[in-house]
């Protein structure tokens, strides 16, 4: 398969599937499907951004399909956020593409995107202060 993507660009792939699953093999299946997918398609996007974009969309369908992991602490408490809080807080730490782009790719508005991450934040510190944990930024 190949792939219009740098090395790096499919590790932040790939840790974006790994944060909506909670799995590292599970995380690994849907990236690869997700790039089987994508591959017959992605030479008719007309920039990288909008390839990523369709990338992002299909991890996300795919990783709905998979239960949360059986991670510990704070990263548990990041599978089990609402699919919508925790794609979005997701592609936030991958930063694979500006905030207006993610939204776009996520099928949401800046201001929904807004309130769907600061509640997630909210859900996390109140799990990580629940478990004795650093915040999300110093657990990531």
């Amino acid at each position: 398969m190949d792939l219009p993507f740098s090395t790096e660009d499919l590790a932040r792939l790939y840790r974006f599937a790994l944060l909506l699953t909670g799995d590292e093999r599970a995380a690994q299946q849907v990236l690869y499907d997700a790039c089987a997918d994508c591959a017959a398609r992605l030479g008719s996007y007309r920039n990288e951004a909008s390839r990523l974009a369709c990338m992002l969309g299909s991890l996300r369908l795919k990783a709905k399909t998979v239960p949360p992991g059986e991670g510990k602490g704070i990263a548990r408490a990041f599978a089990t956020l609402p699919e919508e809080e925790r794609a979005a807080l997701a592609g936030l730490y991958i930063g694979l593409l500006p905030a207006r782009e993610l939204a776009e790719a996520l099928k949401m508005s800046l201001e929904q995107m807004g309130r769907v991450l600061k509640s997630a934040r909210e859900r996390l510190d109140r799990s990580g202060m629940e478990l004795g944990e650093p915040n999300l930024e110093q657990a990531l």
